[in-house]
């Protein structure tokens, strides 16, 4: 790969990841926006667009990966970069999924009925956590910031302990409980809420540890850490 070549592919992927990475962050925005008050009705069909925007930059960025290995045989350096980028993006794509789904069950839960006001204060906290160790890791990873992504797998622990609680809180709040159709769907859905926090917990997990790939050349996935 000529250095023209390279630096032009990896601007391409650059700008695609950039663009992707906001597009999530602006998604995380509007599901906290919408916890408070799911009747903004322009926020839903604003996530909808989003949505479309994820994942045509997903396909793209895929496209331009294999493009770029076959076409120009990048040497192992580039080539390790290339394919986090990959990596990341989609991990992203897979946030913007589960990011859509929390919207779409905040539209139809009722979280402002009084049994939930605990469950909504916990899974406010889970949001912001969650939102803090994506917006961390994108960090990580376009910075090159090894020790940042260090700190978004160990915070990693309170989105789950948090999942944990709310699941808890839950069964405290409403067992033993007559329930209608109603209060029934909506600790479905709040339990699905969580559920989705916890896997983008996941994924900014996963975006840290390419980023620690990038910049140390070690894979500590699946718990390798040495």
């Amino acid at each position: 790969m000529t250095s023209n070549i390279k630096s032009k592919q990896l601007e391409l992927l650059l700008n695609d990841f950039e663009l992707l990475s906001k597009t999530a962050m602006i998604q995380m925005q509007i599901a906290h926006k919408l916890l408070h008050d799911n009747k903004i009705v322009s926020l839903y069909e604003e996530a909808e667009s989003n949505e479309i925007i994820m994942d045509r930059l997903e396909i793209k960025v895929r496209e331009e990966v294999v493009f770029t290995i076959f076409q120009f045989n990048p040497i192992a350096a580039d080539l390790r970069k290339i394919i986090t980028y990959q990596d990341v993006t989609t991990n992203l794509e897979r946030v913007g999924d589960m990011l859509l789904n929390i919207i779409h069950f905040l539209r139809e839960t009722n979280l402002a009925a009084p049994e939930f006001e605990n469950i909504c204060k916990k899974i406010d906290k889970m949001m912001q956590y969650a939102g803090e160790m994506l917006r961390n890791a994108i960090f990580s990873f376009s910075n090159e910031d090894s020790h940042t992504a260090y700190q978004v797998i160990e915070d990693d622990d309170k989105v789950d302990r948090l999942f944990h609680e709310i699941a808890l809180s839950l069964q405290d709040a409403f067992t033993g409980k007559p329930l209608s159709k109603a209060e029934v769907q909506s600790i479905i859905n709040a339990n699905a809420i969580s559920y989705n926090l916890e896997r983008i917990g996941d994924s900014a997990t996963n975006i840290a540890e390419a980023a620690i790939y990038l910049t140390e050349g070690k894979d500590i996935r699946h718990g390798n850490k040495k």
